[in-house]
This record gives structure tokens, sequence and C-alpha cells, in this order.
């Protein structure tokens, strides 16, 4: 990855197996491609996480509960394959879409209702629908359709934005989607409202909380149009995982995804027939939420964002200080419900720790090589070569004198000072001072 340097980061990342997937994960695990593995079951776990809306789990960071929400990012050359999400979507979304069209059509039954009614003719209320699968919406509309689930269930529930080009949101967010990246970042987080106020009668005006799970697929030029500089500086970036398909496939032919067999189905199905289950209420009402408990794996997301932090102390990455925190909640959401796909069975803990790890790195590695040194750039305001001043801590000798980091930061043209590395390494028992009268420093590794 380019920014390998930038970060520091090791090269081998820990891998995961089938073996490690919950059995209606695994059927996309094992029925793709090498190269589609984890985009295939990252397309899955996002349509699982929004027919999961009623699901919520304790961050250990954190004092509210989540929802499980994610925002997918399939990435790769045009004609390299990046329509497989949408047999996936299709597949696991069906009773979700089954309602929309019920709904929609309640819609355009009321407004052909209203075309043909006089106009002193008094129509009945609107139906209040909640259509959930979006493709491009204007923000008024949106929001209407948030406030209608208020309206309809009381609570909130989880869009699901699927766009096979993601230049479609793009083109859209030019159009009349003016706030994209502010809902983009609010929709990431449970309880973060929303608010339309505008003097327009055709505009929807409501404080409402808009939450949903998104899957984009794209070439690198729509992606990096989509996340602009400013999405960058402002931190909707950290909120994507982004999965690349089009690594070595240089000649290579077009990709074949085995067909699943019956039994593979099946399971599937009843997996989807579950999570609906928990969701609505066969009188269409929603059902309590659900608290998956996953206080036991508090310990492995405090021990992997502790070797995070060491690495920053070590480089002096912003980039990586920033991307860390949210690589582990996507992660860490991801694993939650793989959890609760395990039907929450404690034997299955060990996997569970394993998927979070492997995919708290494959998440991180993907932002820090597609915007770290552009993040790096923005935020510390120097042109270095990448590189240049990451590796402060480990080309220091085991034992330094503060004159030597001193000529080492200048060395690296770094902006902080040296006694703001000592403290932050003396706080992280990172190094010890035998004498405290004698500025010299030994490393623990």
């Amino acid at each position: 990855m380019s920014n390998n340097k930038l970060s520091n980061r090791p090269k081998v990342q820990p891998s995961i197996t089938a073996a490690d997937l919950p059995p209606a994960l695994r059927v996309f695990w094992d029925t793709a491609p090498d190269n589609f593995k984890v985009a295939s079951i990252l397309s899955a776990l996002a349509c699982y996480c929004v027919l999961g809306t009623r699901l919520r789990a304790k961050y250990v960071y954190d004092l509210d509960p989540h929802a499980l929400l994610l925002q997918i990012i399939i990435l790769g050359e045009p004609g390299s394959g990046k329509s497989f999400t949408r047999p996936i979507v299709k597949q696991l979304l069906r009773p979700i879409r089954i309602k929309d069209q019920e709904m929609k059509r309640m819609e355009q039954a009321y407004v052909e209702l209203k075309k043909k009614a006089a106009k002193n003719k008094q129509l009945p209320d609107e139906p209040i629908t909640a259509p959930r699968i979006v493709q491009t919406i204007t923000k008024a509309k949106l929001v209407k359709r948030a406030d209608m689930f208020l309206r309809k269930y009381g609570e909130t529930l989880a869009f699901f934005f699927f766009s096979e080009e993601i230049a479609t949101m793009t083109e859209s967010n030019k159009r009349a989607f003016a706030d994209l990246n502010t809902m983009d970042r609010l929709a990431f987080d449970l309880g973060a409202e929303f608010s339309s106020d505008t003097l327009s009668d055709a505009s929807y005006n409501a404080d409402v909380d808009i939450i949903y799970c998104s899957l984009f697929c794209g070439t690198e030029n729509a992606l990096n149009e989509y996340i602009n500089k400013r999405s960058v500086e402002g931190g909707n970036c950290t909120r994507k995982v982004l999965a690349r398909i089009d690594e070595d496939l240089m000649g290579e032919d077009a990709p074949q995804f085995r067909q699943q067999t019956e039994a593979e189905r099946q399971l599937v199905e009843r997996t989807v027939d579950r999570l609906m289950k928990e969701t609505y209420t066969d009188d269409d009402l929603i059902q309590p939420t659900h608290d998956i408990p996953v206080e036991w794996l508090n310990l492995p997301v405090r021990k992997w964002c502790d070797e995070q932090r060491q690495q920053v102390l070590k480089t002096g990455s912003r980039a990586l200080n920033c991307f860390y925190k949210r690589s582990s909640v996507s992660a860490w959401r991801m694993a939650c419900m793989c959890y609760h796909l395990w039907d929450e069975d404690p034997d299955q803990h060990a996997h569970v720790v394993k998927f979070y790890r492997f995919m708290a790195n494959y998440i991180l590695d993907g932002l820090m090589a597609k915007w770290g040194k552009q993040y790096e750039q923005m935020h510390k305001g120097d042109s270095d070569e990448e590189g240049n001043r990451v590796t402060l801590y480990d080309q220091l000798p085991k034992q330094f004198s503060r004159d030597q980091l001193r000529e080492l930061i200048v060395k690296l043209d770094l902006s902080s000072p040296d006694r703001i590395f000592i403290a932050k390494w003396k706080k992280a028992k990172m190094i010890y001072q035998p004498d405290p009268q004698v500025e010299v420093f030994i490393k623990n590794y």
C-alpha cells in the first residue's frame, strides 16, 4: 500500500478464513473468487446491518449505544466486476424491497387521487409510509421519509443507500443534495439529529435522526469527486470502509462467482427472515431494540487501539491518530453483527475477536493508503516526501540523549518540539530515564 511508510504499520496483517465467519456470512465468502472475498462479505454485512436496524451494542469508549451502521465503498476500474454487489443486495434485502414497493404504491395512489379530486373536495389524510432503500433522493424527501419513521413507528430506522456507480451520488449532490457531506457524517451515529428549517413551502422541515448504511461502487476518479478535500478535512472519509477489487487483475479473466447451493440459499433466507422478525411485528409495528452482549469484546478493542496509539507516538502521524479510531468503530460494528449471526454463542468469541482485528487493520490500511498523505499535508502544513518524518522513535538508538533527539527532529523537519515526544513517550512507558539529572533515555521495546 502506498502509505505504509507514512503509518509505519506492519505490511503483513492477520488474516481470516471461512471458519472465522458465521455461516450466514460464510456463504458469500465461499462463493466469491479470491480478490472479491472481503468485498463480498462487506457487501453482505452492510445489508445484514440494515436488516438488523433494531440491534444495539455498547462500544467500550462511548456512553450511548450504537446502531450497527456501515458505509462501504467497493473500488475498482471500469469492467472490474463491481456489479457483483447487485445480486447480494437483491437477495438479502428482498423483504424490505417488497415492503417499499407496497408503500410506494400507496403513495402513488394518493397522488393520483389528489389529481382527480375536485378542488373543494376534502381528501383523506396522506398515507404514512416508510420506504427504506434509496438510490438518489433530495434532502427534503429524505427528511420527510425519516420523519415518517417517527410518525409511523415512534423511532428511527436505518435507510440503505445503494448505488452501483458512486458518480450517481455526486451528480445528485450537485443537483439537490447539497447537505450530503453533513448527512454522511451525522448518519454514521445514532442520535445525531439533522435539522431542516427553510422558508420554501416545497421543502419539508423537521428535526430528525437520519441514519443509514450505504454500499457504493465506483472508480478511483469517481471516489475522488465524492470524497473531496472538504470531506477529507471534515472527517467524512474516516467513516468509509474501502474494499479494492482491481488489484492484480491485469490480464486476468472476468471474475467467476460460484452459484449458491440450495442449502446455502435456505440458510441465508432463514437469517434474513430472522432479522426481519427482530425488526417488525406481525402488525407492521417495530420490535423493541435488542442489546447485543459484547462486553467481552472490550479488552480486545482496547488492546488493538493501544497498539495503534503506540504507532502514533512512534511516528507522529496525525492521519493514523485520526483514522484508527473510526476504523475500530466500523470493525467493532461488523464484529457485533457477526456475533449476532453466530446466535451470540460464547463459544465463538475467539472467531469474533479474530474477525475484529482483521477488519480493523483492513479498514485502517485502506484509509491510510487512500487519504493518509493528503490528511497529513492538510493538518501538518508541510511538503515532506512520504516517510520523511514517520520513524522518529525507530530511528533513535536504544539509548539516546535529548541532543540526539533534537538533531533527528531537525533532520526530519518535524514541527513538534523534543519535549512533546519525551513527555508522550514517558507517559506511554515507551522510554525511561535512569537518572533524572541526566537527559539520557532508554527505549522500552
